[in-house]
C-alpha cells in the first residue's frame, strides 16, 4: 500500500507542475530469482519464471534521457531438487515482491521516422526499495518463515529478525518502439542486485540445530528437515552461499504520451535520426 501510495503522489507532483513529454503505462512479463537455490545448469535457471507486472511513468526531459517511476509487483520461487540438484538439502521458498523503482534511460539511438515510428535501444540504471516475504511449503501448508527465526534469529550470539524491506540497484537495457511520438511500446529486462541474502530465508550463517529449536520445533523442522528433534545433538550446518541475492524482472510495455509537450520526442540533444 505505501509503495501505491508513493506512486500516486509522484504522479501528482508531476501534474502539479504542469510536465510536458510525459507517458503513463503498463506493462507485463516474468519474475526470475538467483541466490541459495541456483543451479549449476543454466536451463534450469528458468523454472524459477514466475509471472510478473505493473505500471509506470515516465518522463522525457530530453531525447537521450528519460525517468521512469514504477510500482512493480512479482514472485519468486525456488526448490530443491527441481531448480537446483541439491536434494538432500530439501528446502523451497516462494515469495511476493512488491516494488517501487526509479530508472533513467539512456537512449543511445535513434532509428526511424519521427512522424512514424522510431526504433529505439536504451540502456537503463537506477534503483529500487521493495517488499519480499519468503514462505516454505511444510506438510501441506505455506509457512511464513521471518516470523520463525529459521537460522536462531532472535536468538543470544546470533543475528535479529531480518527485515522484509530492502534495496536494490538496478542495470538493464530494452527497446523501444516509438509510434507517432505517442505510443510507445517497450521490451525490457533488467537485474536487482539486492542487498539481502534473504530472500529465501537461507544464507551462509552457521547455525546450531539446538539453537534454532529454541525458536521451536516448527523452526528447526523447516530450518533443516533431514534432522529429527530426539536425534539432535549439537549439530552444526549452514544451509546457503556467501552471496547476496538477486531477482530479474522483464517484459513488454505500452505506455500513451500526454501533456503540452511534444509527445515522447523532445528539444533535447541526442544522437541522429536515420
Amino acid at each position: 500500500m505505501r509503495i501505491i501510495i508513493a506512486f500516486i503522489t509522484v504522479i501528482m507532483t508531476v501534474f502539479s507542475v504542469n510536465a510536458q513529454n510525459v507517458e503513463l503505462g503498463l506493462w507485463g512479463g516474468v519474475s526470475l530469482y538467483s541466490g541459495d537455490f541456483d543451479s549449476d545448469v543454466l536451463g534450469d535457471y528458468f523454472k524459477t519464471l514466475e509471472p510478473a507486472g505493473g505500471i509506470l511513468l515516465r518522463l522525457n526531459p530530453s531525447d537521450p534521457l528519460s525517468v521512469e517511476f514504477g510500482v512493480n509487483l512479482g514472485k519468486i520461487s525456488g526448490e530443491d531438487g527441481v531448480t537446483n540438484n541439491n536434494e538432500f538439502r530439501n528446502l523451497n521458498f516462494r515469495s511476493k515482491i512488491s516494488e517501487f523503482s526509479l530508472k533513467f534511460n539512456w537512449n543511445f539511438l535513434r532509428l526511424g521516422n519521427p512522424r512514424g515510428t522510431e526504433v529505439v535501444p536504451y540502456l537503463l540504471a537506477g534503483g529500487s526499495v521493495f517488499h519480499f516475504n519468503p514462505e516454505a511449503s511444510f506438510d501441506g501448508n505455506w509457512i511464513e518463515l521471518q516470523p520463525l527465526g529459521t537460522e536462531a534469529q532472535g536468538v543470544p550470539g546470533y543475528k535479529d529478525p531480518y527485515s522484509l524491506t530492502a534495496f536494490s540497484v538496478l542495470m538493464g537495457g530494452g527497446l523501444k518502439f516509438i509510434i507517432s511520438q505517442k505510443m510507445t511500446i517497450g521490451l525490457e529486462f533488467a537485474g536487482r542486485m539486492t542487498n539481502t541474502d534473504y530472500l529465501d530465508d537461507v544464507t551462509s550463517d552457521e547455525v546450531n540445530y539446538l539453537d534454532v529449536l529454541s525458536n521451536g520445533s516448527l523452526a528447526a523442522s523447516i530450518s533443516n528437515p533431514n534432522i529429527k528433534d530426539t536425534e539432535a545433538q549439537n549439530v552444526i550446518y549452514k544451509r546457503g552461499g556467501p552471496f547476496k541475492d538477486w531477482f530479474y524482472m522483464g517484459g513488454i510495455s505500452f505506455s500513451f504520451a500526454f501533456g503540452g509537450g511534444d509527445g515522447v520526442n523532445s528539444k533535447g540533444i541526442g544522437c541522429p535520426t536515420f
